[in-house]
């Protein structure tokens, strides 16, 4: 599937919303501060912190919502956030397809180590990160027993960036 990466409308983060179906799926996603049921006006300010981008990964022909994962500055990283895509398109590759353009985005700007957290119990997305050579580093501030804190040096970052991009 071809799909492109693009800022966030307000009309894809009230979308998003609908993806979770109860507190642990929003809460292992979003953070302890997500609320279940969240209402859309919780939700959005949620989401809309400062100094975070948030952006959707869409379908390049139709446009549909595909994925979602927000980048900002953390740790002195590029810090990948509440990476996420949608239930009926999971185990398609398309997390992949987000985190490498998620990626190539940050190191655009600068050339740093990027970094993401992920719960313990999440198998799957903890499987993904490695694979694209994310590794299990001690984190920055206290350590949380649920999470990993996860690191990909920014030259790994752009090795695996230009093998992505050459399988394309």
């Amino acid at each position: 599937m071809q799909t492109l990466l693009a800022v966030t409308s307000m009309s894809e983060l009230s979308q998003l919303r609908n993806w979770f179906q109860n507190a642990e799926q929003q809460q292992s996603w979003g953070g302890d501060n997500f609320v279940y049921p969240c209402s859309e006006q919780q939700f959005l300010q949620l989401l809309c912190r400062p100094g975070t981008q948030s952006y959707s990964l869409l379908d390049r022909h139709s446009g549909k919502l595909l994925g979602f994962g927000q980048l900002c500055d953390r740790f002195g990283c590029h810090h990948l956030a509440r990476l996420v895509i949608a239930p009926p398109h999971r185990g398609q590759g398309l997390a992949k397809q987000l985190i490498f353009a998620l990626i190539m985005q940050a190191l655009s700007t600068q050339q740093r180590d990027i970094s993401l957290y992920v719960h313990r119990h999440n198998v799957v997305a903890l499987q993904c990160y490695n694979r694209l050579g994310f590794n299990i580093t001690t984190p920055p501030e206290e350590d949380n027993a649920r999470l990993y804190f996860m690191t990909l040096p920014a030259d790994t970052a752009k090795v695996s960036v230009a093998q992505y991009l050459t399988q394309l």
